[in-house]
């Protein structure tokens, strides 16, 4: 490159980056066509004679967000910066990340499917509240029993159509049975089939993605015991989606508790176009990486800390 390009190409960038002129503005005052200009900026950047520095605290979290949406196929990650943060205070600003990416995607869904547990209960706190008259709220799975009730899907739904003024679908059956032939007749129920055919055509759903060996809230609030524990290590579940436990294919496993389950299925939720979780504990890395391979979920909230591991997993 000759003095004469090198200034020209300097010129252009001064033009644009530092007085701030459109292209267009660039390629009338030097005399040259818009696409010359658009070349020159892009010389200008790769010759390194204009150098871009994003002088945020977000371009770190930022970067693992582009990195996770292109090593892993995400439709959408929001990474939350933990450094200096409680475990609550980060569970608090994971939940206003999925929230606000939520209400910024409501009016296009007329669908909207809902399971439980607290991580979704913390999201439908922060969601603001809104009009979307045209909103369906619908229940994924039944209710966990007649405690916690706040974190059951129908509560859920409930709170979450109240919110953005929609409307709301109940499913009045328990999550799970101990009699595998009682669970198929209530999913046979035409009032429950009915619901459950609904969840399974959403636009958009918001699930909990669980590790039953480490912070489980199903034994937690008493739905699973110490001998369904072991039965699911004998098993070789991994962790599970809306109350279906998977292997590390991201397939259901064959066992009883999978087939006592009311609620859609691994299949239908495979199905969803658009499925949020929020990963916020290092202990469900794991299980979030074989949701997010096998195509279970496609828009995930987590922290720095899991994104890191979810990107080495990949790098090793």
């Amino acid at each position: 490159m000759n003095t004469f390009e090198e200034k020209n190409i300097i010129k252009i960038a001064c033009l644009y980056y530092e007085d701030g002129l459109t292209q267009a503005q660039i390629a009338k005052i030097i005399g040259v066509s818009r696409s010359l200009v658009s070349k020159l900026l892009l010389d200008a950047r790769e010759q390194g004679i204009v150098e871009i520095t994003i002088n945020s605290k977000n371009e770190y979290t930022s970067k693992l967000e582009r990195s996770l949406e292109a090593v892993y196929g995400l439709k959408t990650a929001m990474v939350v910066d933990s450094k200096d943060l409680t475990n609550e205070e980060v569970e608090k600003v994971a939940a206003n990340y999925g929230a606000y990416y939520l209400n910024s995607r409501l009016k296009s869904i007329k669908k909207l499917g809902i399971s439980w547990g607290k991580g979704i209960r913390r999201v439908v706190d922060s969601v603001i509240h809104s009009s979307n008259t045209e909103v369906a709220v619908i229940p994924l799975i039944g209710g966990m029993g007649d405690s916690h009730v706040n974190i059951h899907s129908n509560q859920l739904c409930y709170d979450l159509a109240r919110k953005i003024r929609g409307q709301s679908k109940y499913l009045y059956a328990p999550a799970m049975l101990s009699d595998e032939q009682l669970a198929i007749a209530l999913r046979s129920n035409q009032t429950i089939k009915s619901v459950l055919d609904d969840g399974a055509n959403v636009d958009f759903a918001i699930v909990g993605l669980g590790n039953p060996y480490a912070g489980s809230t199903m034994e937690e609030i008493g739905y699973l015991t110490e001998a369904d524990i072991q039965q699911l290590k004998t098993d070789e579940a991994l962790g599970d989606i809306n109350s279906n436990f998977f292997d590390a294919r991201g397939e259901k496993v064959d066992n009883e508790i999978n087939k006592s389950i009311v609620g859609i299925t691994l299949e239908d939720i495979r199905k969803i176009p658009q499925v949020m979780t929020i990963v916020d504990d290092l202990r469900r890395m794991p299980i979030a990486k074989i949701a997010i391979e096998t195509k279970l979920i496609n828009i995930l909230v987590t922290t720095d800390k899991v994104a890191q591991a979810l990107l080495e997993e990949v790098a090793e």
